[in-house]
């Protein structure tokens, strides 16, 4: 075996430095790289290894531990000092070591042998002997071991504590021998040989118990001598007890003693607070430890942490079950030992209180350590861990017999005064009452009878406060007996217990549940004290008694506030008094079960008493019995508290018993007393009613029989009545009618259970429901309007009345008989005024007058009436409408309304519907009367009345728009106004009207959508249905709309039949067009026939609603709604299919079956059918015709025949459309109608029609026709028709007069017979002749053409074809011989053309030329459409000019005037007003071949040609057809020279139509190098740049068409112009100079509309590409140009100094530079110019400011400080230029004087002083009047001047301060001589500081120095004058003068 021996140890050098405590964490292994290694090496081996490891391994193994011990053992220390300190401590160490001695006989030394064994062969020997058998020799080695653990107890050998260790993970059974467990716990004891300083090393002590631990894991049992050296170390250093790495193994020896731990939060002691028990016994370094036994000490606790058993350390089990009683005995006999020793109360041990801490699971130690307590946690340095024990004694306290009732006793009597100490008193308390359920009442009965015991400890209240809040639920209960226990004593403990109960509460702060507490003292005890009780009566008052008082204890400050803020109206803290009402209410619900129940069980009270019980708990008593006994409540407080106890609600339960208590015969209350209780708690819990909360809510309705009950007459038992005789059911007359009031008011707070039973079952109090519902009290009530019903109610309670009275009479005469053997007679009656019949059930009953008038005061006081009105369900109010008509009138609904109080939300919505038509009836008559005299009174009144109308419409628009609406109250709304809707009355149907436009249109304003105004198209359908716009707009905006769409629909369906009024019937059918719901078939179908009868029946509505059609919107609208619902319907008929049933049988008669050509089938009413034909002769709407046409398609399809009828009850065929129909079509304007009616007619058919009136003249025509085919095919029929031929003659005249033509043949007929007038009628046949038309053809066949000579005047023939002022009887009879003879002319010279020989001037030319002029003059545009109108006659000569045209194409100037006329023509005839015709189709295809057929000879001319497609507007494909052309031209090389004048004028044209061709036409013209000069292009693109700004450019005069060159609006063309530009130019300015400067800096004139110049968007892109682009030279000479002598005014200011600021700015000037600047760089003069151009620099920024000066004064002025540091940048090369240019302004002020120029002159000279003040010394006059320079730009020298000024002011008493202050004073003066207007701006400052100064007597003000700064002040304004007069130094002035004068009068 290669084993490492030990190295030999060198001791360190003197100068080590000696190490402190180790670190805390886990083992961090320091030292090189090998030592690491080693130490990896060393944990791996510490892992548990498997038992059959070979025995290589092992020997490896070990090993390596010796290395790893040599290793650890490198830095060894040398011992400070090896003998012991000779000290009182050491001495008290040798004591406390004999102690442990004298107090631990039975721990035995070891008994075993040990044989000792080098440590490194530990391992191998433990495996020989394990292999051997040789179990004495394991034990003895193992001893071994130990002893040099415990001789080496300080510095243990690493190689052997490691190996135990090791052998305890794999064999921890070796350890579990008897010497060895003796051995090992010999280390657990303390040497006595070691010193008291060196407590020895816990490392032993720790790896013993690791070892024990190891060993008895598993096992149950453990050894005694475990507790022992557990208790030994406890009471002594406690060295490995509160180890944590120990924590396992000790916490399973703590088994023994079954004590609950406080957890480790609850424990006051820490770690760092005990002493022992750590690595190091202190904050210094242990002498005896090395830092070699601080890196053994890391290393075990870090195998400890890896260690995967510590990882998860097991529960403790129990390990002492069976030694429990011997370990008992031992512990409590150690203890004992200790407590009873005479010892000082210092020398108390802590250890001791830590122990006792621990074994607090027994009852004796508990007793023996609460009786030290008090006396331990007085002790400063036993206070913690007396803390902890006493914690423990109170977790532990958990038995609950007689031990622990005395140490709950003990600790009650517990004083502490510490906050502290009390905190944690409380705490225990409460793990006290956690311990054992029976320990609160245990510990609530000791606080208390501690409290009324002589010795009362002040903390009491605080423990009982502890208690309550820890069981708020069963504390006050165990309270409460405690409080039971003490009335019980034969000693009145009344008043002691009414103020320790004050006191209880007023401590614990109103924190008890006092329903509990009352509950528990009315609990019933079974125990004998209770029921042997001598004073049993006086209990029970005394108990009754106390329950007053704890309910009036339930008064907090915030139930008091709340209530004294009810009673002065505020609404605060109300959950705090509900809570507090509903506690008290709860509480007397108890009080009155225990009364019922428990009270009787325990003592048969007196009637008296018990009666006061009764009414003391319910606080119905006199006052003066709740505070008899010790005057409380105080005097100040006493009838608040008992009214705020009394007026609580009232429970169900609480009443029913009272009526139980008066039902029953036991109890001493009777029946009269009890319903007089509840009578007065019933109406004294009425009287609290609010809204948050239930004051009397009862469920039962058997509290009506009970009440009921409570009334009825019981005869005397002991009377005998006859057999077989039933006595009537009577009640006492009194009682009866207090029952029916009783009734009522319980009826009106639960109306859904108990209001629904007496509305059903009990008319007597139905009838007083209603009488306080309707505030009538009269009999019969007024809610009967039938005058029969009332005299029925009357003489039936005639009947019932004297029914009643014989009753009573024969059941008195009954008692009589039995008893006193008298005869009763009415007069001698008793019981005839005393009784009534009880039938609750029967008739109603009239009333008393006083329980009328007592009915009345309740519902004035209770507002019973107006509760049961806020009952929706069940709804009684309701009810009561519906029963009466509505015809009959409801005042009391008026005066319900008006009493609700706001509160509308209680009344059904049909109440307030009538409320509010009630009102609308009546305001016409209220307005008029409104302007008489009325009384103050009647104004209130009636201004009342219309708030609650304002009031009521916005209950109303809030059921139907707000955010709570739904579909039932929508309904109901809505179904009440619109029923009325069609009521057979007018003013019904009025008010209804009214009360819908009402509910619905202020609604939609009030949702803050505002009407807006009508448009102009639909003014007239606005204006004619303004008055409906509630219906149209306002009832579909409603959210709950399509719940009422159908109901809706119906009303108005039946409405329509009904109402009278046209405009009224125009809304309604509007609205059914558009909402009604036709998802059913039957539905569209009901609605068609119901709109059908109106058209058709309702003949007179329909000529109201039609008859202005043609002005009328209104009308129009209807039509549109009437086609739109017809149409829907034929379209969805035709849809149905044939077998589908559509109309019921009985309906069948009157339903025709029609089949239309197309094979679509239909079955409709006839009545829908004459419907839409009368709807189609009223013509198409104007609105669309749509639907018109697609109607008039489906009935009379043209050139198709019309659908046939059939009946469908006979299915014979029916006659569509009847005679009275067709005249109605023949009347109408539409042509298919009058076709159709015509068709098939009889003669006699048509002599009808045609005597008919109304008819128009073209149906007439038609008519006349008509008669003329009669004639010529049955003339003989028709003449027999012929009534009287004259009037028939006489009437085709008229006709014809009228214009209709036709009816030659008719008349000829009629005047054959008819001689006498047929002379008188030849005269004006040919003017009424229909004839004379087509017969001007037969003369102009054969008429003499006129031949045109070369002097006519073709213009004005031109007129006479086309006149242009036609009058409406023109014909074309003088205008077609005129136009053929120009035709004639044309032909023949187009003929000679053609031959070659042309005339000139020819009548082409002239014609041409004659229409050019007329075209040019005003009336172009009047003969152009005259042309279009007789296109006939306009085309042909057109035609003719265009084929002249074609023969002549070298005439140029034929050809561009022709082309000319075209154009204009065509710009005429393409205004959308005019509708497209053959005139201008034929001038469009002219113009198309004319520019196809036309080719570019050269560039100019086409240029020419397209500047007059442009100028006219031409056609674009000719101006896109020349562009192409013309680039053609340019790219063949062609080039030719072309005015840039020309060109100009063709790019403007083509910009102003937004041409796309621009583009291509500019590259092509500047891409041709021959085109222009070289300076061409730009000046083109100049030119039309500057048109923006309406400049001409200096390119020539106007063009001679007339097309000048006016501004044009660029718009996105300017894009593409300015790249042109930069292209053609980068420079911008250097081909055109002049043109170009002015397109950059010129002055924009201003424009209409336009307040200021207008600047081009391209500008600034143009400035900047010359600044960044452009060379030196040509920037120097723009700078020149902008600022010479010779520059242009109209250069706009503002660009060019943008310009010259941007020539500063340029990046070139500024590359190779440092980027970084420096901090005290001087700025460079980068734009250096002359004085002159100084000037004009100056000039510029005025001119600029002048320019802004609309804008108002403050922008010019901003705007010159803008500018400022321009001009100062460019003056800095020297002084002069300043001088020149301030010389400059100087002589433009005086020049200009006080003028808008001379204002900014003034302020930019100011500037300039201000930042150039040494420029200008004196300072001039002008800049002293200047104003506006106090507030100026910031000056250089304000800050010196502010520094001078505040140097003034400073009165600090050195000789330095004043001589800076004469310092500042001479600058100041200087200042103001020099420069007053700079000093000037300071002076507000300067009146600032004289503040705050003149408060002082003179003497202090003069020794503080303020007067010296009073005389500078006061000498520098004296040198200030007269500039400090001026206005804008005033008040800073003033302020200055307030304080001398301040100063002069002194404090």
């Amino acid at each position: 075996m290669n084993r490492a021996k030990p190295t030999t140890v060198r001791r360190p050098s003197a100068a080590a430095k000696p190490s402190g405590h180790p670190p805390p964490g886990d083992f961090i292994a320091l030292g090189s790289k090998g030592q690491a290694t080693e130490s990896k090496t060393a944990s791996t081996l510490l892992k548990p290894a498997p038992s059959s490891l070979p025995s290589e391994r092992k020997r490896d193994a070990a090993a390596a531990l010796a290395g790893a011990s040599a290793l650890t053992g490198l830095t060894k220390r040398p011992k400070l000092s090896s003998t012991p300190p000779l000290s009182a401590l050491g001495r008290l160490a040798e004591a406390a070591v004999a102690e442990k001695r004298a107090i631990s006989p039975s721990i035995k030394e070891p008994s075993v042998v040990p044989i000792e064994v080098p440590p490194a062969v530990l391992l191998d020997e433990i495996e020989a002997a394990e292999l051997e058998g040789n179990d004495d020799r394991l034990e003895g080695v193992l001893c071994g071991a130990v002893k040099q653990l415990k001789v080496t107890r300080a510095k243990p050998d690493s190689t052997l504590y490691l190996s135990l260790m090791y052998l305890a993970k794999i064999k921890p059974n070796i350890f579990a021998t008897e010497g060895v467990i003796e051995a090992l716990c010999s280390l657990l004891r303390r040497d006595a040989s070691i010193n008291f300083k060196a407590k020895g090393n816990s490392l032993v002590s720790v790896l013993a118990c690791s070892l024990l631990m190891a060993a008895y894991e598993e096992d149950e049992n453990w050894p005694e001598i475990f507790v022992k050296v557990y208790i030994e170390d406890s009471l002594g250093e406690r060295i490995w007890v509160d180890s944590p790495h120990c924590k396992t193994f000790v916490d399973n020896i703590q088994t023994a003693f079954n004590t609950k731990m406080p957890p480790k939060s609850v424990l006051l002691q820490g770690e760092a607070g005990r002493s022992g028990g750590e690595l190091s016994a202190g904050s210094s370094p242990h002498p005896s430890l090395t830092e070699e036994e601080d890196s053994q000490t890391e290393l075990l606790i870090a195998e400890e942490k890896l260690s995967p058993d510590q990882e998860g350390q097991p529960m403790p089990r129990p390990r002492y079950e069976e030694l429990a009683e011997s370990v008992e005995e031992y512990v409590l006999d150690v203890l004992r030992d200790q407590l009873t020793r005479r010892q000082p109360i210092d020398s108390v041990s802590r250890n001791l209180l830590r122990l006792l801490t621990s074994t607090c699971g027994y009852k004796e130690v508990r007793l023996m350590a609460v009786q030290k307590l008090e006396m331990w946690l007085q002790n400063p340095k036993l206070t913690r861990p007396a803390q902890d024990l006493l914690m423990s004694v109170c977790m532990n306290c958990g038995t609950h017999g007689p031990e622990d009732v005395d140490v709950i006793s003990h600790l009650i009597k517990i004083r502490l005064k510490p906050k502290v100490l009390l905190n944690h008193y409380t705490l225990c308390v409460r793990e006290l009452l956690n311990a054992h359920r029976d320990n609160l009442g245990t510990t609530i009965k000791f606080v208390i009878f501690n409290e009324l015991s002589n010795a009362r400890n002040p903390n009491n209240m605080q423990t009982l406060y502890a208690v309550l809040q820890h069981s708020s639920a069963q504390a006050p209960k165990f309270l409460a007996m405690v409080f039971q226990d003490l009335l019980t004593n034969k000693d009145d403990y009344l008043r002691a217990s009414r103020a320790l109960l004050r006191e209880i509460i007023k401590q614990t702060k109103h924190e008890i549940n006092f329903q509990a507490f009352c509950l528990g003292l009315m609990q019933e005890r079974k125990e004998p004290q209770y029921l042997d009780m001598e004073f049993k009566e006086r209990f029970v008052v005394h108990i009754t008694d106390v329950l007053a008082v704890s309910m009036m204890l339930g008064i907090t400050a915030q139930v008091k506030e709340a209530g004294i803020a009810w009673d002065k109206g505020e609404k605060k803290n109300l959950e705090v008094l509900r809570s507090f009402q509903n506690q008290i209410a709860a509480i007397q619900r108890d009080a009155v079960w225990w009364l019922h129940t428990v009270v009787p069980s325990i003592s048969k009270l007196a009637p008296k008493d018990y009666v006061h019980c009764l009414h003391k708990v319910l606080f119905t008593e006199q006052p003066e019995t709740y505070y008899k006994w010790d005057n409380w409540p105080p005097e100040s407080d006493r009838n608040f508290f008992l009214r705020l106890c009394s007026e609580v609600p009232i429970l169900e339960d609480t009443l029913m018993r009272i009526l139980v208590i008066g039902l029953s015969r036991e109890l001493p209350l009777g029946p009269a007393d009890a319903l007089e209780l509840a009578d007065h708690l019933v109406k004294r819990a009425a009287a609290v009613q609010a809204d948050d909360v239930e004051v009397l809510k009862v469920e039962r309705i058997q509290l009506i029989d009970a009440v009921l009950n409570l009334c009825t007459y019981h005869h005397p038992e002991n009377i005998q009545l006859p057999p077989g005789y039933q006595p009537p059911n009577l009640a006492i007359s009194t009682l009866y009618w207090k029952a029916w009031p009783l009734l009522l008011v319980i009826a009106a707070f639960n109306p859904e259970n108990i209001g629904l039973a007496a509305w059903e079952e009990y008319p007597t109090l139905k009838m007083l429901m209603e009488m306080v519902m309707t505030n009538n009290y009269s009999y019969p009530p007024c809610t009967l309007t039938d005058e029969e019903t009332r005299t029925e109610m009357v003489t039936r309670e005639l009947q019932v009345s004297q029914r009643e009275k014989q009753e009573i009479l024969a059941f008195e005469g009954h008692l009589a008989a039995a008893s006193t053997k008298q005869t009763i007679t009415e007069s001698s009656s008793l019981l005839l005024s005393q009784l009534t019949s009880l039938e609750p059930q029967g008739p109603p009953r009239r009333p008393p007058p006083h329980v009328l008038d007592q009915v009345k005061g309740l519902n004035q006081s209770l507002r019973l009436g107006h509760l049961l009105c806020r009952s929706r369900n069940p709804d009684f109010l309701l009810n009561i409408i519906q029963r009466q008509a509505s015809s009959q009138s409801m005042p009391w609904l008026a005066d319900l309304v008006q009493s609700s109080e706001g509160s509308l939300d209680v009344l059904p919505v049909q109440c307030l519907c009538e409320f509010l038509l009630h009102d609308a009836a009546d305001e016409p008559a209220s307005g008029e009367e409104e302007e008489e005299g009325e009384s103050r009174e009647q104004k209130a009144k009636k201004r009342q009345r219309q708030q609650k109308q304002r009031q009521l419409l916005g209950r109303l628009q809030d059921l139907l728009l707000g955010p709570r609406a739904d579909e039932q109250t929508t309904c109901e709304v809505l179904d009440y106004f619109l029923r009325r809707l069609g009521s057979s009355q007018v003013a019904s149907r009025v008010l209804a009207t009214k009360g819908l436009s009402l509910v619905l249109s202020e609604g939609s304003l009030r949702d803050g959508e505002e009407k807006e105004p009508p448009t102009e198209e639909d003014s007239g359908d606005t204006d004619a249905l303004q008055g409906y716009q509630w219906l149209l707009r306002d009832l579909p905006r409603l959210p709950l709309f399509d719940s009422v769409r159908t109901t809706t629909a119906l009303a108005l369906q039946q409405a329509i039949h009904m109402e009278t009024d046209p405009q009224t019937i125009s809304a309604y059918l509007v609205y059914l067009s558009q909402h009604t719901p036709v998802e059913e078939q039957s539905q569209h179908s009901d609605l068609a026939l119901d709109v059908a009868r109106l058209i058709v029946e309702r003949s007179t509505i329909m000529s109201h609603l039609f008859s202005k059609r043609s002005c009328g919107a209104r009308s129009d609208a209807v039509l549109a709604a009437l086609l739109s619902i017809f149409s829907r319907h034929v379209q969805r008929m035709r849809k149905s299919k044939e077998g589908e049933e559509v109309y019921s049988w009985s309906e069948s008669q009157d339903q025709v079956f029609l089949r239309w050509t197309s094979g679509e089938t239909a079955t409709m009413h006839i009545l829908v059918v004459h419907a839409m034909v009368i709807l189609l002769t009223l013509g198409p709407p104007r609105a669309g015709d749509g639907e018109f046409q697609a109607l008039l398609d489906i009935w009379f399809p043209e050139k198709k025949p019309l659908p046939t009828a059939f009946l469908v009850d006979t299915s014979e065929e029916a006659l569509l459309l009847p005679d009275w129909l067709k005249l109605r079509m023949i009347r109408s304007e539409v042509p298919r109608l009058v076709d159709a009616a015509l068709q098939d007619l009889e003669p006699q058919q048509l002599l009808l029609f045609v005597q008919s009136f109304g008819i128009p003249v073209s149906s007439m025509s038609k008519l006349l026709q008509y008669l003329d085919q009669a004639v010529a095919h049955d003339p003989q029929t028709l003449e027999q028709n012929i009534m009287d031929k004259n009037y028939m003659a006489h009437l085709v005249e008229v006709q014809h007069e009228r214009g209709a033509s036709g009816g030659q043949t008719f008349h000829s007929l009629l005047t054959a017979s008819l001689p006498v007038r047929r002379d008188s009628t030849e005269a004006p046949k040919p003017k009424s002749s229909p004839e004379q038309p087509p017969g001007q053809g037969r003369p102009r066949a054969v008429t003499q053409v006129r031949v045109l000579g070369p002097e006519d005047d073709l213009a004005s023939m031109l007129l006479q074809i086309f006149p242009l002022s036609p009058s409406p009887r023109w014909q074309s009879s003088s205008a077609r011989p005129v136009a053929l003879a120009l035709q004639q002319a044309l032909g023949r010279e187009l003929a000679r053309v053609r031959q070659g020989s042309p005339e000139v001037p020819g009548v082409a030319v002239r014609l041409l030329q004659a229409l050019a002029t007329l075209l040019n003059s005003p009336h172009g545009g009047a003969l152009v459409m005259v042309m279009h109108q007789n296109h006939f006659l306009a085309c042909p000569l057109m035609r003719q000019l265009c084929q002249y045209q074609r023969c002549v194409p070298q005439d140029t100037g034929f050809s561009s005037r022709f082309l000319k006329v075209l154009v204009q023509t065509l710009q005429w005839l393409d205004s959308p007003a005019v509708e497209a015709g053959p005139l201008q189709a034929q001038l469009k295809l002219f113009a198309a071949q004319y520019s196809a057929r036309r080719r570019i000879s050269d560039v100019r001319s086409g240029f020419l040609h397209l500047a007059e497609a442009l100028t006219f507007r031409g056609d674009p494909e000719v101006v896109s057809s020349t562009i192409r052309a013309i680039a053609a031209t340019l790219k063949s090389g062609e080039g030719c020279d072309v005015e840039p004048e020309l060109i100009s004028k063709v790019l403007r044209g083509l910009v102003a139509v937004r041409s796309p061709h621009l583009e291509e036409l500019l590259a092509a013209i500047f891409s041709a190098a021959s085109t222009f000069p070289a300076s061409g292009p730009v000046s083109v693109v100049s030119s039309l740049l500057l048109q923006e700004k309406g400049e001409p450019p200096a390119l020539g005069k106007q063009d001679s068409d007339g097309c000048s060159l006016e501004a044009v609006w660029l718009g996105p063309c300017s894009g593409l112009l300015v790249d042109w530009l930069e292209m053609l130019d980068p420079e911008v300015v250097s081909s055109c100079p002049d043109l170009q400067q002015r397109l950059l800096f010129s002055q924009s004139t201003k424009g209409k509309g336009h307040p200021g110049p207008q600047v081009p968007s391209f500008r600034p892109y143009l400035l900047a590409l010359l600044t960044h682009q452009s060379n030196w030279s040509t920037l120097h000479q723009c700078i020149h140009i902008l600022l010479g002598k010779n520059r242009e005014q109209r250069f706009d200011p503002s660009a060019s100094l943008d310009f010259l600021w941007a020539c500063i700015h340029i990046p070139r000037i500024w590359q190779g530079r440092d980027q970084r600047t420096p901090q005290k760089r001087r700025e460079e003069l980068v734009l250096r110019v002359q004085a002159p151009e100084l000037i004009g620099l100056a000039e510029l920024i005025l001119a600029e400011a002048e320019a802004r000066s609309q804008d108002g004064d403050s922008s010019a002025c901003s705007l010159l400080q803008a500018r400022l540091p321009l001009l100062l940048s460019c003056c800095r090369g020297g002084d002069e230029g300043v001088r020149k240019v301030t010389a400059h302004l100087t002589s433009c002020i005086q020049q200009w004087a006080d003028s808008m120029l001379g204002r900014h002159c003034r302020d930019l000279l100011v500037y300039l002083y201000l930042q150039r003040p040494d420029l200008r010394v004196p300072v001039p006059g002008v800049l002293l009047h200047s104003e506006g320079a106090a507030s100026s730009s910031v000056c250089k020298l304000d800050g010196l001047i502010h520094r001078f000024v505040t140097l003034l002011a400073d009165t600090s008493d050195s000789r330095a301060a004043e001589n800076r202050v004469a310092d500042a004073n001479v600058a100041c003066r200087k200042l103001a001589v020099a420069h007053p207007i700079l000093l000037l701006r300071h002076l507000p400052m300067i009146a600032a500081l004289l503040h705050g100064r003149s408060h002082l007597n003179f003497q202090e003000f003069r020794q503080q120095s303020h007067l010296t700064f009073f005389l500078h002040v006061l000498g520098i304004l004296e040198l200030l004058q007269p500039h400090v007069f001026q206005s804008e130094h005033q008040g800073a002035l003033w302020d200055c003068l307030l304080s001398f004068l301040r100063l002069l009068l002194g404090p």
